[in-house]
């Protein structure tokens, strides 16, 4: 008896460590006395890619190095600055397909702004592949990223003129990919409500967006 409960204290005991460890590993890791981020951690590779860009002597190309580390990671912050990278040929070769799809991995992971360059690189066909839905999604998720501040209102600009683009089909489809996104639910709005997204259920149908289209700035 003495043993079988041994052997369950052992078990639960693995068990929280086990999720503890993965919870460490999910998010970039700070010490606490310093509030400096540890050593080898996504948070630690993207701050020092950071240092390489901003410092006395500039090194793109070991910024980059860093970035990529922390990348493998999935640090977001690090991905989106890795794409842009590759967009603006800076440390690496331009390759803006490449950027692409590195900005569709961090928005993919919530970077408001990978979110929103990757709507308009979609929209304008600044890579090989032009998709007006594609570019939909992610504006309208970059109008409801709260870590996007001022940039909001341009993305919803751009949300509108990709919208136009867009058959009723297209449109159903990505109003259904957005209702059934989990990562939207605790999102809170940092431009004014939609009243298409917020009335709007997978059997019903907006027939076109609200907002007029205009010209606004590049992605950055």
């Amino acid at each position: 008896m003495l043993k079988n409960f041994i052997v369950l204290v052992a078990i639960c005991f693995s068990g929280i460590l086990s999720a503890e460890a993965t919870q460490a590993l999910s998010k970039p890791l700070v010490c606490a006395p310093c509030d400096e981020p540890l050593p080898g951690t996504a948070l630690w590779h993207y701050m020092k890619g950071i240092e390489e860009l901003i410092g006395v002597r500039i090194n793109p190309y070991l910024a980059n190095e860093h970035f990529k580390r922390a990348a493998d990671m999935d640090y977001a912050p690090a991905i989106k600055a890795l794409a842009d990278s590759y967009y603006s040929g800076d440390g690496v070769d331009e390759d803006k397909n490449q950027a692409l799809l590195f900005y569709i991995r961090a928005a993919d992971l919530g970077d408001g702004a990978a979110q929103f360059n990757a709507g308009v690189i979609l929209l304008r066909g600044y890579a090989e592949n032009q998709d007006n839905a594609l570019a939909y999604y992610y504006l309208c998720l970059a109008t409801m990223n709260e870590g996007l501040d001022e940039m909001a209102q341009d993305a919803a600009i751009y949300r509108d003129e990709a919208g136009k683009l867009l058959t009723s089909e297209q449109l159903q489809a990505v109003y259904r990919r957005l209702i059934n996104n989990p990562s939207l639910k605790p999102n809170k709005r940092s431009v004014k409500p939609d009243p298409i997204l917020d009335s709007v259920s997978a059997d019903q149908l907006p027939e076109k967006p609200l907002m007029p289209s205009s010209e606004n700035q590049e992605p950055n």
